[in-house]
């Protein structure tokens, strides 16, 4: 009850978020709404990249308890069940897929300048 309660207190405490974000924005320099709108879309972009990391070392830890589970498996098959290890290897290796299309899309879109998917890392 007190997750449906606080999921539903959400846009009410991103507002809030927000609010105090501009306000504090505002009087501390005295900037025109450009230059407010460039940093507030830096700043969503790093919270992007951000996110796709956390997603990159979460599936690497499910990958990793997904092993764990068919080695258990493999042991005592009665207890444990594969399909427990297999749905999270494959959540894991979703999740580690993730920024590969991620930039793989940004790079098609136009939206990032360069792409470097190669293990030389160099720019193509």
């Amino acid at each position: 009850m007190k997750l449906i309660k606080s999921v539903s207190d959400l846009p009410y405490a991103l507002m809030a978020m927000a609010t105090v974000a501009f306000s504090s924005e505002a009087s501390a320099q005295s900037r025109d709404v450009g230059t407010l709108a460039t940093d507030l879309k830096g700043q969503f972009g790093s919270l992007g990249k951000a996110l796709v990391a956390g997603a990159f070392f979460v599936g690497i830890v499910m990958v990793i308890t997904g092993l764990i589970k068919l080695k258990a498996a493999s042991e005592n098959p009665n207890q444990t069940k594969y399909s427990d290890g297999l749905w999270r290897l494959a959540v894991g290796a979703g999740l580690i897929g993730i920024p590969a299309v991620t930039g793989i899309l940004g790079a098609s879109l136009g939206i990032e300048s360069e792409t470097r998917i190669s293990p030389t890392d160099v720019a193509f």
